[in-house]
């Protein structure tokens, strides 16, 4: 079996860079894993909804980079192209290389959020992967119950697909419905 990964690369869109993370990302990124929106979203048994700055400065600067080197998935940090703070953060994780699939993840940080740039950045990220590195499908499960997640999935131009009911046990102490959405090659074609 051949271990295939993702090649490094930095993306660019109308308003942002998406990049690697870094250890200077760290103080943004766990800022935003501590907001309650974010951890109330987060699916019981989540290991980063809440997690301490020690495990922030890890995860960017070496274990999102270890995720892609191991064939694993890979991450972006959204930086605004003109300045400013991290926007948030999109991630394929899940891969199969077999079946050239991937699940896709994304946030917004709180001080960034209202303006579109997860629909953007998800975008960007399903159409590379999907044009360059020749996946076949990239998937996303959502919360029915974040309507904030719908309307990126949407705006990103994915396509729903059903609903998953009672799937993920939640922070309320019930189960969530996980709306599926899906890109394929076929959706990148100009109709016609």
């Amino acid at each position: 079996m051949v271990h295939e990964v993702f090649p490094p690369v930095v993306l660019t869109t109308a308003r942002l860079v998406l990049r690697p993370f870094t250890a200077a990302d760290a103080p943004d990124v766990h800022e935003a894993w501590q907001d309650e929106a974010y951890v109330r979203s987060a699916p019981v048994g989540y290991a980063l909804a809440g997690a301490d700055l020690p495990t922030a400065v890890n995860w960017c600067a070496t274990g999102m980079e270890q995720r892609r080197v191991d064939g694993a998935g890979i991450g972006f940090a959204l930086q605004p192209s003109d300045g400013g703070r991290l926007a948030g953060h999109v991630q394929l994780f899940g891969v199969d290389w077999t079946t050239r699939t991937a699940e896709m993840h994304y946030w917004t940080s709180p001080w960034a959020r209202g303006h579109g740039f997860a629909a953007e950045a998800a975008s960007a990220v399903a159409r590379w992967a999907l044009a360059e590195v020749r996946l076949e499908r990239v998937f996303l499960q959502v919360d029915t119950a974040n309507e904030a997640s719908l309307r990126v999935a949407e705006a990103a131009g994915f396509r729903f697909e059903g609903v998953l009911r009672n799937l993920v046990p939640n922070r309320a102490g019930t189960r969530s419905d996980m709306a599926v959405y899906s890109l394929i090659p076929a959706d990148l074609r100009p109709a016609g």
